[in-house]
């Protein structure tokens, strides 16, 4: 009777394992869609401090990368649109009075402010891998350097940058003239636009911009997506700022949103139209 007990409590347990296993493997943003706002296209860059001789040193890799035809293999692994060699031309001063050059191959280490978002900057097996990160290493691996990932508040990228916690901010970041003010900024090596993330059973609900007026918008603080709320009239008013954009997913699938305004990119990396 105990050896049948026995047997009876395993099978139980392994189709408990199984259902368990079945469950959490499911793809979590199934119930997911994203919509195309029309929407002008941005650019991503990377940004230093102002005066810094390392933002004319990381253009003239990036284009040897661009012809050497690294990028557009990243760009095809992490499924981005990096730009091509005829659309990118470097332009920063040498600034050959900086001392950043020198401070970080001293110290042996790039050290990049970043938030977790992927496809650019994200994490498997405890190791930060996506399209930015990947670049990045192979940036470092020419200046001499290492790359050492440091996870910031986006809101607080540039106190961070200009407090020398980071080296620089490298993390899908969008070129705004508030960046350009405040840091010297790269020529953009990818292009993005903005998107909403709906629930599948929204999408004959909300269709454009004009739809989502006077409802739940959550945005990553200081990200595109909320200028883009703050900034358009039909929006204005619905904002819901969150830490990260993923977190702006998570306010839909939870239902506390009703859209969120993130990263062509990330809404591609995560959900399956």
């Amino acid at each position: 009777m105990k050896r049948i007990l026995t047997l009876a409590l395993a099978v139980l347990m392994i189709a408990g394992c199984a259902v368990s296993f079945a469950s959490c493997s499911k793809d979590p943003y199934k119930d997911l869609t994203y919509v195309d706002l029309g929407l002008e296209r941005e650019y991503f860059g990377i940004a230093f401090r102002s005066g810094s001789d390392l933002t004319r040193k990381v253009e003239d890799i990036t284009l040897e990368l661009i012809k050497d035809g690294k990028l557009a293999e990243l760009s095809e692994k992490y499924g981005v649109g990096a730009v091509g060699k005829d659309e990118y031309t470097p332009k920063a001063d040498a600034c050959s009075g900086s001392t950043d050059f020198a401070e970080i191959k001293a110290k042996g280490k790039l050290v990049i402010g970043i938030t977790d978002y992927k496809p650019m900057d994200y994490q498997e097996n405890g190791e930060w891998v996506g399209f930015d990160a990947d670049y990045a290493r192979l940036v470092c691996e020419k200046l001499g350097v290492t790359a050492e990932f440091r996870e910031i508040d986006w809101d607080n990228k540039l106190l961070e940058l200009e407090g020398k916690t980071i080296d620089c901010i490298w993390n899908g970041m969008t070129i705004t003239e508030a960046i350009e003010n405040a840091a010297d900024c790269t020529q953009p090596y990818m292009y993005n636009t903005q998107v909403a993330v709906i629930k599948k059973d929204m999408a004959d609900t909300y269709k454009d911009l004009a739809s989502l007026a006077g409802k739940k918008l959550a945005a990553e603080g200081g990200s595109a997506g909320e200028t883009v709320i703050k900034e358009n009239a039909t929006l204005a008013g619905g904002l819901k700022a969150v830490t990260g954009q993923t977190d702006a997913i998570l306010e839909v699938l939870s239902g506390t949103s009703d859209a969120a305004i993130v990263d062509l990119t990330l809404a591609k990396a995560l959900i399956k139209k």
